[in-house]
């Protein structure tokens, strides 16, 4: 099942254009993703698409399935009025798909462009095998917290967050690139108080394991030493209406930005309180007095509205909450000023912020329904600046719009663009302070700020300027980020990869000129943040889905540039060389680069089995990169390799028959090359074997294989991986090693283990025998045990081996689909005899393989260790030694023809012939 980025619309409506006209056809601008969907589609002028027109739109590009919807959440005009941005939701079954967004913009009526994504699995169950309340402990035994919100009385009669009963939907879980499972699985909103903690928790419906958890909480910028500070985000909150007697303005000796003027109620005690009902719902700030339990906050009180720093700069730092309030007050302010956004959701939720939570407590942050702020410590001072209130209601805003799941780059992009929000918020209402820096005024410790958005090198926590470049961190499972975890690897980085969002902003703002850490030579004019802030802006809230990458990013605000300024505005050219100048995507040419690239040359295909070959080839050169490689199969274009990759596995191929591959290079403006020599192959005569995968290898897969000359390091995290190109040659009637390496990326499970061998290659798994090898659940790392060849069959030749791994539960058969694990083919080269044996002690002997490329087993049932002697084709001794584990290293030996001399402890000897490759 693949991932795929498509089109949609509003289901049922009447066409309003005549069937024999394509959708297809009225596409003059098409982005795809790897697989050929299509992310971003942007309309002929002269289209006249609408909303009638979507179900023609459904037939023509997205082909939805019978079993499939997409529901409209909702549809509003921008802050600019100029456009009407609809969104819909994905439903398979009549259940939810997780992150199935998709966006039609319409101007004055007409459809422009459409982007998004959405999930298609055709294998999916609809049925639970839990129950909500059995997955809902599994989600809480996997939060393992002290106490929970729900079990605070008095946080709950305040507050509108209920004890989670669970929602059912499907989970994309990544099954490769671009590939993904749908799993039937509960959400749960798990908060808990202590420690306080807040995620969505997926727990699969049939087995009950926990399959993802997305932190409602995030997370900010982390100490040298990676101690976690800063939990910064927001989410939907609402509450009922308090009485108040008399609503007032005041003066506020703030913290970090002098005196200011805030609003307050007075209530009908005399007392002046921390309370603003002028925006929105309201703006409400509580002293927790040390306390990590939010039902236990009270107010601010002062006696007459003069908030003097004789009274609250004291031993408390009861001023911070003076800024808290007023940070509130003004973000609030310059969201809906800006863009017309009332409160982060656009509802006018209620904000509440809560000052001194817990003891010298060096974090601040959205729990998901209100702001903590701490009192700091060693690294920080009170941490309730500007830009921190800034950025915190900047993560509401992602919450409510692009709802940008907090891991690798689509988290990094959510961190992103609370920081962008934190500089233009704070560049409105205080333009004195350092805009460009976060968190300048709450750091102790030099170089006295958390980031820079115009140098990310520097900060507290160095970050990348430029995508993939110095700084960056692991982000994706290839590049050895396999699961985001908050505690070790910072959600796959997303706070240090935000860094390249930020300079993003920063250079489209103010410009710059320079070299990135890819070599890219840049020149960008600003175009003021007052402009740039609009295109960030209708990116994140109309454009952005939740699993959204920076390539994402880099299309679709170009759209929106062009959107609100024109295609080739000065704006929308400033759009993308500022992501040209962070490593993403091409530059704007005036004069479009009509030079294709080289050819790719020297293409080779090599180990060709019955399903599969391995191309290989010279990559091709172009002034402005290779952005992919087309391959074509007997004429078709058949596959797409992205970036200057220049070796890919085909797939799919039919037994005994004779193909033909060529390929060609694309360059970053869609200039295609001319081809490549042409190969030519047959594959083998390899029956078609049952297929066999895993809904999810999130949890547990296999790491490497060893089994003869195989010494596969299979980190992929699809469910079945094909490495029937891998051989190994075998002997009937030897036994033979194999080492089966688990991975686990965080909990250690149980895995069972099944080898199956078609040893007559007669298609199937079930002959006598060809279970070679099964091992029972258990959490040995790695598993290991042996294989004999029989001698019963006449079949020699290639054959394939089958290697399942299980979660808990022994396999019983070779095909299906199992709920947990991964399955991986190899082949293997059955031979009639041994290479050389004996009969010392009585006991066969043997040696391989033959040929050997780094070490030679010895197989023999005699223990103690082996004395040897490897001599040349001259008869001279090159290498000589003992062996205790049955293993002799020749890697160091050139290429050639040897013997090797073996002698056990009791002085009998076997001579044998190998070759070195």
């Amino acid at each position: 099942m693949k991932k795929k980025l498509l089109t949609l619309g509003i289901l049922g409506l009447v066409l309003s254009i005549t069937d024999s006209i394509s959708a297809q056809d009225l596409v003059k601008q098409r982005i795809t993703n790897p697989n050929g969907g299509i992310s971003l589609a942007v309309f002929d002028d002269h289209s006249n698409l609408n909303e009638s027109s979507v179900k023609m739109i459904f037939q023509d590009i997205l082909k939805l399935r019978p079993t499939e919807e997409l529901r409209l959440i909702k549809s509003e005009k921008d802050f600019t009025g100029k456009f009407t941005d609809a969104k819909y939701q994905l439903y398979q079954n009549n259940i939810k798909v997780e992150g199935g967004i998709y966006f039609l913009h319409y101007q004055n009526g007409k459809l422009v462009s459409m982007n998004g994504e959405i999930f298609q699995d055709d294998k999916t169950i609809t049925t639970p095998v839990l129950s909500p309340n059995a997955a809902f402990q599994q989600a809480v035994k996997s939060v393992g917290a002290d106490k929970y919100m729900w079990e605070d009385d008095a946080y709950m009669a305040e507050n509108t967050y209920k004890k989670p009963t669970g929602e059912l939907v499907y989970m994309p879980i990544s099954q490769g690139v671009d590939k993904y499972s749908l799993v039937l699985a509960y959400k749960f909103d798990i908060y808990a108080a202590q420690p306080l903690s807040r995620d969505y928790v997926f727990v699969d419906a049939t087995e009950g394991r926990i399959i993802a958890v997305d932190a409602i909480m995030k997370h900010a910028q982390k100490k040298q030493s990676n101690e976690e500070k800063l939990p910064i985000s927001i989410a939907p909150f609402a509450e009922t209406s308090k009485n108040f007697s008399t609503l007032v303005l005041g003066t506020a000796d703030t913290r970090y930005s002098g005196s200011q003027s805030i609003q307050t109620t007075l209530l009908g005690s005399g007392k002046y309180t921390l309370n603003d009902t002028t925006r929105g719902g309201g703006i409400r700030t509580y002293n927790l007095k040390k306390s990590s339990t939010l039902s236990t906050g009270v107010d601010f009180e002062d006696n007459d509205n003069n908030w003097t720093a004789a009274e609250f700069d004291n031993a408390l730092f009861d001023n911070a909450a003076l800024d808290a309030h007023l940070g509130v007050e003004n973000t609030y302010d310059y969201f809906f000023t800006t863009f017309g956004r009332n409160s982060y959701d656009g509802l006018g939720t209620l904000l509440k912020s809560y000052v001194h939570y817990g003891n010298a407590y060096e974090n601040a942050g959205w729990t998901g329904s209100e702001m903590i702020y701490g009192d700091g410590a060693s690294t920080f001072k009170p941490l309730t600046a500007y830009d921190v209130t800034a950025h915190e209601l900047g993560h509401g805003v992602c919450s409510s719009s692009a709802a940008l799941i907090y891991n690798r780059e689509s988290g990094a992009m959510n961190e992103g663009f609370s920081d962008i929000w934190a500089a233009t918020a704070e560049f409105k209402y205080s333009p004195t302070k350092q805009i460009w820096l976060i968190g300048e005024d709450i750091t102790k410790i030099a170089p006295f700020y958390l980031r820079s958005m115009s140098n990310p090198k520097s900060g507290l926590n160095p970050q990348p300027d430029t995508y993939r470049g110095i700084n960056w961190k692991p982000a994706t499972v290839a590049e050895g980020c396999v699961t985001p975890s908050s505690s070790t690897n910072d959600n796959c980085g997303v706070h240090y990869n935000s860094g390249v969002l930020n300079h993003w902003f920063y250079i489209l703002s103010v410009g710059k000129t320079g070299t990135n850490d890819i070599g890219s030579n840049y020149s960008v004019t600003g175009i003021t943040i007052a402009k740039a802030e609009k295109i960030a802006y209708r990116l994140e809230t109309t454009y952005l889905t939740p699993s959204s990458n920076y390539k994402n990013a880099r299309d679709f605000g170009i759209q929106a540039a062009k959107d609100l300024y024109g295609a080739d505005s000065p704006e929308a050219i400033a759009t993308q060389d500022a992501f040209y100048a962070v490593g993403i995507g091409a530059k704007y040419l005036a004069i479009p680069d009509t030079t294709a690239p080289t050819a790719p040359s020297t293409l080779t295909a090599t180990n060709t089995t019955g399903s599969q070959t391995k191309l290989t080839w010279n990559a091709s050169t172009d002034t402005n990169g290779i952005d992919r490689y087309l391959i074509f199969k007997n004429g078709v274009e058949s596959a797409t390799v992205a970036g200057n990759i220049n070796t890919t596995i085909m797939a799919g191929l039919t037994t005994s028959t004779a193909y033909n591959f060529y390929v060609k290079a694309v360059d970053p403006y869609e200039n295609v090359s001319s081809e490549s020599n042409t190969v030519n192959i047959t594959t083998s005569n390899v029956p078609t074997y049952c297929t066999s995968t895993s809904s999810n290898t999130n949890d547990e897969r296999i790491q490497r294989v060893q089994f003869g000359t195989i010494n596969n390091p299979s980190t992929s995290t699809a469910g079945y991986e094909d490495f029937s190109y891998l051989s190994t040659v075998v002997y009937k009637e030897s036994i033979y090693p194999i080492t089966i390496t688990p991975e686990w990326p965080a909990t250690i499970y149980n895995e069972a283990y099944v080898v199956y061998v078609d040893w007559n290659n007669d298609g199937d798994f079930l002959d006598a025998g060809e279970t070679a090898f099964t091992k029972a659940a258990s959490k040995d790392n790695p598993a290991v045990g042996s294989i004999t060849v029989p001698s019963t069959y006449t079949y020699t030749g290639p054959v394939r081996m089958r290697v399942i791994m299980r979660f808990s539960t022994t396999p019983t058969t070779a095909c299906g689909t199992i709920p947990y694990g991964q399955i991986e083919d190899y082949t293997l080269n059955v031979n009639n005899k041994l290479l050389a044996t004996s009969n010392i002690n009585n006991t066969s002997t043997a040696i391989y393989p033959n040929p050997v490329n780094d070490i030679i087993n010895i197989q023999t049932k005699v223990s103690g260790e082996f004395s040897y002697k490897i001599l040349n084709a001259a008869g001279q001794i090159v290498n000589s030694g003992t062996s205790a584990d049955k293993k002799v290293n020749v890697q160091k030996l050139p290429v050639g023809n040897y013997v090797i001399e073996l002698t056990d402890k009791t002085g009998q000897k076997i001579s044998s012939k190998f070759i070195k490759k």
